[in-house]
C-alpha cells in the first residue's frame, strides 16, 4: 500500500475527509411545486451549494454527505423521509405481537448501466416517458424530478471538473498539475458518458455512490473490462489499479462519520459487497480483478466495506482457502462467505428470476442478497417460534388431545398459517408507509422507477425480492423435536405435563429440565429426528408461504440475521418456557444452526445439519450462520488446511451461508472485565462486524454464550 493511502487513512481516522456541509436557504415558492420537483430542484440547489473538497492526496472527487439537507436523501437512509420516519418512532424496536418488527431495507444501485452507458441515454429514456406520462401528472412530476437530479449530478461533475482546472493552472508541480488535469478530464466525461478507463470508471462510482451510499455491487464484474483493457495496454499497472481501489474504499469508509456519537460508523454492514459467483455462462466469477480488490481491502485498516465471497461448484479451492486465509488474518473481521448454489436455486424457483439475471446478485446490508438495480423488499423481524408456543400455551387441550406427533404436528402446522399471514399483513403495511414517501435521489440508478415513473420506495424495481428475517428458528426446531422424542416416542412424559412444567417455568420438574438438557435430540448435532424436524419446518414454511405476495408482488424469501438490533433478545425475552429447555424471557440464539451448549458432535455434525436443512431453498434470503472456531484450528497452518476443505465440503452439500469468530470465551470475559484493554477485539455478529465491547449488552451475551466448536 503506498503512503499516500496510509496518510489518507490517518487523516480518516482523525477528522472527516469532507469539508462541512453549507446550508442554503430556500425559495418558500417551492411550496407551490409538484413533491417530487420541489424535492429534486430542493436537492440540486444543495449539492450545487456545496464546495470541491480535494486534498493533496486526493486522485478522486465528487465527495458529498446529505446529512445538513432538509429534503428527503438517499433511499438507504432515507434522511427526512417524512412518512419513513413516522413508522420508524411508531415500530422501530417496538414489538408487535410478539411477532413482528419494522427493519431497515438496503440497496444496490445498477453501477454497470452508469459506467457503460453514461447518464445521456437515461436522460432521453425520460423525455420518451415524459411523453408516455404527459396526462398523468404524479409520474410526469416524477420523471420531471429524475431529469433534473441527473442534469444536477452532471452539473456537480462539471463544477469538480473546473475547480480542479483552476486547481491545475495555478499548481507549480508538474506531477501534480497532471493529476489534476486527468482528474477534471474524467470529470468531464463521467457520468455524462461511458467510462473509457478503469479510473474513469472509479470515479464515476465516486459519483454515483453520493447519491445511494450502500452496496457497490460486484465491482469485480463491473470493472473487469476496463480493467483488463488498460492492463494489456499498459495504461495502467496492477499496483497502481490496487491504488486507485483502496482510495476508492477510504471514501465509502469516510462516507459514514465518525466522533459524532454514530454508533454505526463501527460497523461493517454499512457497505458490503460480494465477489466471485457464476457469470451468465455458468462458469466461476473470480478473476485478477476480484484478487486484486481483497487485496486492496485486506491492506486497510478500515472497517468498511465488508466483503463477501460467492463460492460456486467450479470456485477453484485455492481461492476459498486464499479467501479464508485473508479472513483469518483481518482484525477488522469484514470477509463472510456465501454459496450460489442453494441461492440461485431459490432466486429462480422462488422468485422466478432467470439464470442469466440471477447470477447478478450480490451482498447488501448484514446480508441480504439483492440485485444491482432494485432494494431488498424486506424490511421486517419475525418471531418464528410464536407458533409452537401458541399451540402449547393457547391450545394447550387441542395439543394434549392428540394421539401421536403428527395429530400435535397437524395443530402447529394451522397455528404457523396464522403466523404466516400477519407476518404478511404486517410486511404489506409496513412497506405501505414507506411507499408514501417519494424518493428522487437515488432512483436513477434503479432499475425500473423511471420507466414506471414512481419512485422505488413504491416497489418500482424490476426486480423484486424480499421477506422476513426469523428469531427463534432453532428454539421452534429443538422445541418440536423434543415434543417427538420425549412425549411420542420414548414417552418419558405427558405433553399436558410439559406443558404444565413449562407454565411452572420448568419449577415443577426440574430433573426433566435436566434430563432434556442431558439427552435432548437437539439440531446441529447431525440427528436423524432433530435434521428431519428441521427439514420438514422449512418445508412447510414453503408451504404456507408460496401462495403469498407482498403489497409489491414479490414472493417471500425467508433469512435469520438480526442486523443492528438484538431482536433474537427481545423475542426471547417476550417468549415463555419451551420445551428446548429455554427459560421464560431467555434469548434466542443468531442465525441458523447455533446450538449454544446443545452442542454435541462438533462442528462436522453442525454444519451437516445445516447443509440438509433447506432442500426447497426458501431460506436463501438474509441468512447467517455463525460459526465460533477453536482459534487453534485457524492459527495453526497444518490445522487451517483440513478447515478449509471441511468448509468446501459444507458449501458441496448445501451449505448457504457461514462467518467466523474464533476468539476464546476467556477472551470475550476479560473484554467485559476490562473493556479498555480490548478496544481492537472485533467481532462477527450477524451478517457484520463491530467491536466487542462496545457492542449492545444482549449481543454481547450472544455471541458470549456461543457454542465453540473444534
Amino acid at each position: 500500500m503506498s503512503t499516500r493511502i496510509d496518510r489518507l487513512i490517518t487523516e480518516m481516522k482523525q477528522h472527516d475527509l469532507l469539508a462541512p456541509p453549507v446550508e442554503i436557504a430556500y425559495d418558500p415558492l417551492d411550496l407551490a411545486l409538484p413533491e417530487a420537483v420541489f424535492n429534486a430542484k430542493r436537492i440540486i440547489e444543495y449539492i450545487l451549494a456545496q464546495p470541491v473538497y480535494l486534498t493533496e492526496e486526493n486522485r478522486f472527487t465528487g465527495m458529498l454527505r446529505f446529512d445538513k439537507a432538509v429534503v428527503p436523501a438517499d433511499i438507504f437512509h432515507r434522511m427526512h423521509h417524512a412518512n419513513f420516519m413516522k413508522a420508524f418512532d411508531a415500530f422501530y424496536n417496538k414489538y408487535r405481537e410478539n411477532l413482528v418488527v419494522f427493519e431497515w431495507q438496503h440497496t444496490a444501485p445498477n453501477y454497470d448501466r452508469v459506467i457503460h452507458e453514461g447518464l445521456l441515454p437515461l436522460l432521453e429514456k425520460i423525455e420518451k416517458c415524459k411523453e408516455l406520462y404527459k396526462n398523468e401528472p404524479d409520474k410526469l412530476a416524477f420523471e420531471e424530478s429524475q431529469e433534473m437530479v441527473i442534469n444536477g449530478l452532471l452539473a456537480w461533475s462539471d463544477r469538480c471538473a473546473a475547480a480542479h482546472e483552476d486547481a491545475a493552472a495555478a499548481c507549480t508541480d508538474p506531477v501534480r498539475k497532471a493529476e489534476l488535469m486527468k482528474l477534471a478530464a474524467a470529470c468531464r466525461r463521467v457520468p455524462r458518458y461511458p467510462a473509457e478507463s478503469f479510473y474513469e470508471g472509479l470515479q464515476c462510482l465516486i459519483f454515483c455512490f453520493q447519491f445511494l451510499p450502500d452496496s457497490i455491487g460486484t465491482m469485480d464484474r463491473y470493472l473487469l473490462d476496463l480493467y483488463e483493457k488498460d492492463i494489456a495496454s499498459g495504461a495502467i499497472t496492477r499496483e497502481e489499479a490496487g491504488d486507485l481501489i483502496r482510495e476508492v474504499f477510504v471514501h465509502i469508509c469516510n462516507h459514514t462519520p465518525t466522533g459524532t456519537g454514530n454508533r454505526n460508523a463501527d460497523f461493517t454492514a454499512e457497505c458490503h459487497f460480494a465477489i466471485g459467483g457464476y457469470t451468465a455462462d455458468g462458469e466461476d466469477g473470480f478473476t485478477d480483478l476480484s484478487r486484486l480488490i481483497v487485496e486492496s481491502l485486506m491492506g486497510m485498516d478500515t472497517r468498511r466495506p465488508s466483503i463477501s465471497l460467492r463460492w460456486t461448484k467450479k470456485t477453484p479451492y485455492d481461492v476459498l482457502k486464499y479467501m479464508l486465509d485473508c479472513e483469518r488474518s483481518d482484525k477488522n473481521k469484514r470477509v463472510a462467505f456465501c454459496n450460489d448454489e442453494p441461492r440461485i436455486k431459490g432466486l429462480m424457483d422462488l422468485a422466478h428470476i432467470p439464470f442469466e439475471e440471477a447470477v447478478k446478485y450480490t451482498m447488501v446490508g448484514c446480508n441480504e442478497p439483492s440485485f444491482p438495480g432494485t432494494v431488498w423488499y424486506g424490511g421486517l423481524t419475525a418471531n418464528i417460534a410464536r407458533p409452537v408456543t401458541d399451540v402449547l400455551y393457547g391450545r394447550t387441550e387441542d395439543a394434549v388431545n392428540c394421539a401421536d406427533f403428527e395429530e400435535f404436528y397437524a395443530v402447529f402446522l394451522e397455528e404457523l398459517r396464522n403466523a404466516m399471514d400477519r407476518i404478511v399483513e404486517y410486511a404489506n403495511l409496513f412497506n405501505k408507509m414507506r411507499a408514501k414517501d417519494i424518493n428522487v435521489l437515488s432512483c436513477f440508478m434503479l432499475d425500473g422507477p423511471i420507466e414506471e415513473g414512481r419512485s422505488a420506495t413504491a416497489g418500482s424495481c424490476k426486480w423484486k425480492i424480499g421477506g422476513a428475517n426469523l428469531m427463534g428458528q432453532t428454539c421452534l426446531i429443538d422445541s418440536l423435536s423434543i415434543i417427538k422424542q420425549y412425549v411420542f416416542e420414548e414417552k418419558k412424559t405427558t405433553l399436558r405435563h410439559l406443558i404444565d412444567v413449562l407454565k411452572s417455568d420448568w419449577a415443577l420438574d426440574e430433573d426433566l429440565h435436566a434430563d432434556i438438557l442431558k439427552n435432548g435430540r437437539f439440531f446441529g448435532n447431525h440427528d436423524p429426528l432433530s435434521d428431519e424436524i428441521a427439514r420438514r419446518v422449512t418445508e412447510d414454511l414453503y408451504r404456507v408461504s408460496r401462495d403469498q405476495k407482498t403489497v409489491f408482488g414479490n414472493p417471500l424469501i425467508f433469512g435469520t440475521l438480526a442486523g443492528y438490533n438484538p431482536h433474537f433478545g427481545e423475542y426471547g425475552k417476550r417468549t415463555a418456557a419451551t420445551p428446548d429447555g429455554r427459560y421464560a424471557g431467555d434469548t434466542f440464539m443468531v442465525g441458523t444452526g447455533q446450538s449454544n451448549g446443545k452442542d454435541r458432535n462438533g462442528l462436522l455434525a453442525l454444519m451437516q445439519s445445516v447443509a440438509q436443512m433447506d432442500p426447497i431453498g426458501v431460506m436463501t434470503g438474509p441468512v447467517v450462520i455463525n460459526l465460533m472456531i477453536d482459534a487453534a484450528l485457524m492459527k495453526n497452518d497444518e490445522y487451517f488446511d483440513k478447515v478449509c476443505r471441511l468448509f468446501e465440503t459444507y458449501f458441496r452439500i448445501g451449505g448457504i451461508q457461514f462467518q467466523l469468530n474464533y476468539v476464546t470465551k476467556e477472551e470475550l470475559e476479560a473484554a467485559l472485565k476490562m473493556p479498555e484493554n480490548y478496544r481492537d477485539l472485533k467481532v462477527r455478529v450477524s451478517g457484520y462486524s463491530g467491536t466487542f465491547v462496545i457492542l449492545n449488552e444482549g449481543i454481547q451475551k450472544e455471541i458470549l454464550e456461543r457454542t465453540v466448536t473444534g
